[in-house]
């Protein structure tokens, strides 16, 4: 126990000494704690940089979404026109008197 504390004032040297065998603990058993460490808030560049990391991220999406909506409008103009080549009707769908001989 004493290298542990051996840089704190005797009389705080003291105080910890009665107050563990107080607690009925063995003297080896306190160690010192290291400090925390010192967290610092984010600064005005921290968060600069992240909003600019952030901008980054949404404009890869919108480019992103466009080349999507682009795909589809010409998807959709793909068949419009397959479906424009059709100039004469047709009755697939209904009853057919002139080919029965399926």
């Amino acid at each position: 126990m004493t290298n542990n504390i051996q840089n704190l004032p005797p009389e705080l040297q003291a105080r910890i000494a009665s107050i563990v065998e107080q607690a009925g603990l063995p003297p080896s058993t306190v160690q010192q704690q290291a400090p925390a460490p010192i967290i610092k808030p984010p600064s005005l560049m921290d968060h600069t940089i992240a909003l600019r990391q952030e901008v980054a991220a949404l404009s890869q999406q919108v480019a992103a979404i466009g080349q999507v909506v682009e795909a589809c409008g010409q998807a959709t103009g793909a068949l419009y026109q397959m479906f424009q080549e059709q100039t004469s009707t047709s009755n697939y769908g209904g009853t057919n008197e002139e080919s029965d001989d399926f």
